[in-house]
């Protein structure tokens, strides 16, 4: 696959098929993740690996009664209320694999380079035949201390970014791409 035709193709798959993703195939996609650029090289990331449909599916719950609580005090919060009150809503869409990218070092920067090698991620999937999709849903329950022990998260580390891995039920659509907001700004000089 071309490098630009998977950066137009790469969709956020919402629906998987029922079968595992093998640990050679999850692993052949971190190793391309590290990869990614990261500010003076520190590749600041952990990838904590999370399977099965059923342990996802108890995350799921645990991270929809959070996500619920806090839409009590988050007013931006209530347009997806309904959806996280449906029992049987998982915010993992039965995936059977989680990669959270973590990020191993304090500040903004790991956290950025936790961003790339999670875009880096997504794309290496989409070339292995895997289906991928960032859930924001998960991030506020993966960084609470009631995740962070029952995971066994060692110290430290900061979850960034979940990505659930799987392979497609079905291609997704491309949705349209408004035009890019380009600006070209030249300060003295030619």
């Amino acid at each position: 696959m071309d490098m630009l035709e998977g950066i137009r193709s790469r969709r956020a798959v919402r629906d998987y098929r029922d079968e595992p993703v093998s640990h050679a195939l999850i692993g052949a996609v971190i190793d391309n993740a590290v990869w990614a650029p990261s500010g003076m090289n520190r590749q600041p990331w952990r990838f904590l690996v999370i399977e099965g449909r059923e342990t996802l599916a108890r995350c799921s719950s645990a991270a929809k009664r959070l996500m619920l609580d806090e839409a009590t005090r988050r007013p931006e919060l209530a347009a997806v209320r309904g959806m996280l009150e449906q029992p049987d809503f998982n915010i993992f869409y039965n995936a059977p694999a989680l990669v959270v990218v973590c990020a191993t070092e304090p500040g903004e920067m790991a956290v950025k380079d936790c961003c790339l090698a999670a875009q880096t991620l997504m794309l290496a999937a989409h070339a292995q035949g895997l289906g991928s999709c960032w859930i924001g849903f998960a991030e506020t329950w993966l960084n609470s201390l009631e995740a962070k022990d029952w995971l066994g998260m060692a110290d430290g580390l900061r979850p960034v970014a979940p990505i659930i891995l799987g392979r497609p039920a079905a291609a997704v659509a491309a949705p349209d791409r408004r035009p890019a907001d380009v600006e070209f700004v030249r300060l003295g000089g030619t």
